[in-house]
């Protein structure tokens, strides 16, 4: 049983216990997920299990999508609406062209410091964890990529906004950086993941509907978001499951608008899956080799 699951996460467990309910139901171990989203987060959960987990890193990676409603007026300890008020300041008069001029001021690529409470590793312990002692440590600003902000609502205190951007990017810290561009302070009230790369909410399947989550799992090949493929002989094929460059002799077909220099996915010459691999002038080079059950 290989493959990926979208699934939808419900508002308040962590994404650990949406696995430890799959592995319930699916009577399977190797589960693991293409991102956390926050125990106040909904929305998309990009789930891999069996072998399907060795290829979430090409899923990590993918353009997510985010519809944030931002409170202003009040900061907490873990920028969302589930820590502890640490400041209140008065809110300004939201006029929605000073709003649409400060969030233009996201987009593109720009230098972001991550929540202290976050999954990120410093001497080999989450940030959460040191927070939750009662360390506050301050991560160093990460450089991520906000494609767009589109405002949806503006309230006497909040904003709700749409956002599409690159991975890593957080949006408790997104909420804290516009409330002070906006002279007050800020946090995440409601966050909902909307779409990461191809996997979208409107067929998220929710973690109650055990028959439902059974059926839904897609093939690794289908599931992962290179478009193109290449196809192998058998002597390619077998360079290839063997961790091999595979030369361009070898292979037999290219998928159309295949480029060098891009992750591709790999089949034999009777579409069998065999992996993700790495196209280049010269060849295939393998970066990921998928061995099914015997």
């Amino acid at each position: 049983m290989d493959g990926f699951l979208n699934i939808y996460k419900e508002k308040g467990p962590t994404s650990y216990d949406v696995i430890r309910a799959l592995k319930k139901i699916l009577k399977i171990k190797r589960i693991g997920h293409a991102g956390n989203l926050d125990p106040l987060g909904e929305g998309v959960l990009v789930v891999g299990v069996g072998k399907a987990t060795r290829f979430l890193e090409f899923i990590m990676n993918e353009t997510k999508e985010y519809r944030v409603k931002v409170k202003f007026g009040i900061l907490t300890t873990t920028l969302d609406s589930e820590g502890e008020v640490i400041q209140e300041m008065p809110v300004p008069i939201l006029e929605e062209g000073n709003i649409r001029e400060v969030l233009t001021q996201f987009q593109g690529e720009i230098e972001q410091i991550p929540p202290s409470f976050s999954a990120i590793k410093f001497e080999g312990k989450r940030l959460y964890e040191y927070a939750r002692e009662g360390i506050f440590l301050v991560p160093k600003p990460r450089r991520v990529k906000i494609n767009r902000i589109d405002l949806l609502d503006v309230g006497k205190d909040y904003i709700i906004i749409d956002v599409e951007c690159s991975s890593g990017t957080y949006m408790r810290s997104l909420a804290r950086d516009i409330a002070q561009k906006l002279g007050t302070v800020g946090i995440v009230q409601d966050l909902i993941r909307l779409r990461v790369g191809d996997y979208r909410i409107e067929k998220a399947v929710r973690v109650d509907e055990a028959t439902k989550v059974i059926e839904s799992i897609i093939p690794i090949h289908e599931g992962l978001p290179m478009k193109t493929a290449v196809y192998l002989n058998s002597a390619g094929a077998s360079m290839f499951m063997n961790g091999n460059r595979v030369p361009r002799r070898f292979i037999s077909k290219l998928s159309s608008e295949t480029r060098a220099f891009s992750l591709v996915k790999v089949f034999d010459h009777e579409s069998n899956f065999l992996g993700v691999g790495f196209l280049t002038w010269e060849g295939v080079e393998p970066k990921k080799v998928y061995v099914p059950e015997e």
